[in-house]
This record gives structure tokens, C-alpha cells and sequence, in this order.
């Protein structure tokens, strides 16, 4: 009987063991599983570092982006300002030039209307003189 429990201790070793070297197994390819897993996230640490890098280029190439179009925004309205004030100033000369335009033309009608009470006034002046002279007053 004693040979009996023995080679049923003995078998329930060898099973142990069995299962004990399946586990040894698994252990090792979980430490290479492992291995693998810290070399992948190394790596990865090493791209965030240069991503991170190139964000902050990015970053501050965008500033630098955003500060042109604000000063040529800027240079822009300035611009625009002194367009409107030279269209005002053509403006102005426009009408001083029209004024001096019409000024220097010679009406024909502006003309006789001005002197047409002396064209009218000097002949009646005149026959009124010749007829005063015959009647002799």
C-alpha cells in the first residue's frame, strides 16, 4: 500500500511538475513579451520627445505666422485709410479744377446778358440826346 501512495505522490509530482514547466514557459515568453514591450515604449518616448519638439517649432512658427498677418492686417487698414484720404484730397482738386474750368471759358450768353443793358442803354441815350438837341432843350 505504502508502494501504491508512493507512485500516487510520485505521479501527482510529475504532474505538478508538468504543470510547474508549463508555467516556466509562459514566464519566459511573458519576459520576452516584456523585453519587447519596454523597448517598443522607449521608442515611443524617444518619437513623443521629438514630436514634442516639432510642436513646439510649430508652435512657434504659427506665432510668428499669426504676428505677420496681424502687422500686414494692420498695414492693410493704414492703407486703406490713406487711399480714402488721397481720393478725398483728388476729390477736392477735381472741383477746385472744374471751378477754374469754368471760370476761364467765355459765354456768349453770360456776355450778353451782362452787357446788354449798355448795348440797350447807350443807343437810347444817344437818339434820346439827338432828339432833345432838335427840340432844342
Amino acid at each position: 500500500m505504502e508502494n501504491e501512495k508512493t507512485r500516487e505522490r510520485l505521479a501527482s509530482i510529475e504532474t505538478e511538475l508538468k504543470n510547474q514547466g508549463k508555467k516556466l514557459t509562459n514566464l519566459e515568453k511573458d519576459k520576452e513579451l516584456l523585453y519587447r514591450l519596454t523597448i517598443v515604449s522607449e521608442q515611443q518616448q524617444e518619437m513623443n520627445k521629438h514630436q514634442q519638439i516639432q510642436l513646439n517649432r510649430m508652435d512657434k512658427t504659427f506665432n510668428n505666422i499669426n504676428m505677420n498677418l496681424t502687422k500686414l492686417n494692420m498695414s492693410q487698414v493704414e492703407l486703406q485709410e490713406d487711399v480714402k484720404v488721397i481720393g478725398k484730397r483728388v476729390d477736392s482738386i477735381e472741383d477746385d479744377l472744374k471751378q477754374e474750368s469754368a471760370r476761364d471759358n467765355i459765354s456768349i450768353s453770360d456776355m450778353i446778358k451782362q452787357y446788354l443793358h449798355w448795348w440797350i442803354l447807350i443807343p437810347t441815350i444817344i437818339i434820346g440826346a439827338l432828339i432833345l438837341k432838335t427840340l432844342g432843350l
